[in-house]
């Protein structure tokens, strides 16, 4: 219980400045997804894209799944805590690994840097 007090403590200033980050990007994400919801044609690109979670503790594994499916368009489908291996479900799935690299900074902007 100790160590889970010090450690969100020293969480505060972090989610202080990453709160920000996320509202803007979820707020993106769900102007753009409405927009196509309402168009003939939606320019929808759907498919899967496995993230790394390893050095991150089960935890910090589901809150990331958590932040993730709370952003419109994405959804967390599968974690394998052993592996740290998170699957992800984007509307928006142009190059896998800039979307990829994308929720990896998202996830560390969160959660700060996984332990070694």
């Amino acid at each position: 219980m100790k160590n889970f007090c010090k450690r969100t403590i020293f969480r505060i200033p972090a989610m202080a400045r990453f709160l920000p980050v996320y509202l803007r990007e979820m707020t993106l994400s769900n102007l753009r997804v409405a927009r196509d919801a309402f168009r003939k044609d939606p320019h929808f690109t759907p498919g899967f894209v496995e993230v790394s979670l390893a050095g991150y503790d089960p935890l910090q594994q589901w809150e990331a799944a958590c932040l993730i499916t709370m952003t419109p368009g994405t959804l967390a489908v599968d974690l394998d805590e052993s592996s740290g291996i998170l699957l992800v479900h984007a509307l928006y799935l142009g190059a896998p690994d800039q979307s990829r690299s994308e929720l990896e900074t998202l996830v560390r902007q969160a959660l700060g840097d996984p332990q070694p």
